[in-house]
């Protein structure tokens, strides 16, 4: 029986031929384990008989009914993980032609992390998308370039990256089980937790925008919208709250901001409160400055949306 050096893990919610894509993506190695959870899609949505992965060797289906959202999903996965390198993936992303060039690199790397640059497009015209990946590529060139691996629990998402799972194990690392921002303490954590780390020139993973996704703003209510605002700007809160109980420094605060300033004009007793609660945790300095700062990049993010 071939050993299994890599698993991979998807969670997967009522997008089986996105879901099918990310699949085709994947080389069929026998040294790959494949584990798919699904959580809990619509009989309506989903042909569970012709469930994608289903046909393929070296792949595990969990469906769940739980209805808990993908950090229990990948929670689930975790726990059936066999290989030395874990790699995560969102349904309805997709991984380069180089994947598994980069997987034979780096199988016997000492690092704990390897971190990918990654690439993006729209999923319906695959036409490219720079705007949420071009953060995490000038990121990593910058970690590269300077050496402050500090800066990699800004790198707040778990796709992108060959993490070792005895690390992950031995810290006891998993994601939080929240609705929106499942993965961002799990990237700070393991961030935190590896030893080494290093930067790949590849691009092996490529991030699709779509209507609709959990990470997109389209068509929801102004009551989704701030719940989704206050889950996320708590996620990210905890997180500076942990890195600066460890001795480290935070580095989310601008993506607090960045959640602080939807609010405005939307709700003001939610972005007062917002605003209150980010001075007594970070200073009236840190806000002063880094106000200008969010707005600046984020109208320096919107010269690059289409």
């Amino acid at each position: 029986m071939n050993e299994i050096i890599y698993t991979v893990i998807i969670p997967h919610k009522n997008i089986p031929d996105l879901l099918r894509r990310c699949l085709d993506s994947i080389p069929e190695r026998d040294d790959i384990q494949i584990i798919i959870v699904d959580d809990s899609s619509d009989e309506d949505k989903v042909n569970f008989k012709t469930f994608p992965g289903l046909d393929r060797k070296n792949t595990e289906i969990y469906f769940t009914k739980e209805n808990r959202g993908a950090g229990y999903a990948r929670n689930v996965g975790l726990k059936h993980a066999k290989g030395k390198w874990l790699v995560f993936a969102d349904a309805d992303d997709f991984f380069m032609p180089c994947f598994s060039e980069a997987l034979d690199k780096y199988k016997d790397d000492e690092n704990d992390i390897i971190y990918f640059h990654v690439t993006g497009c729209h999923s319906d015209t695959m036409k490219y998308y720079p705007c949420d990946v071009k953060y995490i590529n000038r990121l990593l060139s910058k970690i590269k370039r300077t050496n402050n691996w500090d800066l990699a629990v800004s790198v707040t998402l778990p796709w992108g990256k060959l993490i070792k799972r005895n690390m992950v194990e031995n810290y006891n690392i998993m994601f939080q089980e929240v609705r929106y921002a499942n993965d961002v303490f799990f990237s700070v954590r393991t961030a935190v937790a590896a030893d080494k780390k290093t930067v790949s020139d590849y691009v092996f993973y490529c991030y699709t925008y779509r209507a609709g996704s959990l990470t997109k703003w389209d068509n929801l209510t102004k009551e989704d919208s701030l719940n989704q605002l206050l889950v996320r700007y708590q996620v990210l809160s905890d997180a500076d709250y942990y890195l600066k109980s460890i001795g480290k420094k935070p580095y989310l605060y601008l993506f607090s901001i960045g959640y602080m300033l939807r609010t405005v004009g939307t709700d003001r007793k939610l972005f007062i409160t917002m605003t209150l609660k980010f001075i007594k945790q970070y200073g009236l300095w840190l806000f002063i400055i880094g106000i200008p700062v969010r707005i600046y990049r984020k109208i320096k993010k919107q010269c690059f949306k289409n």
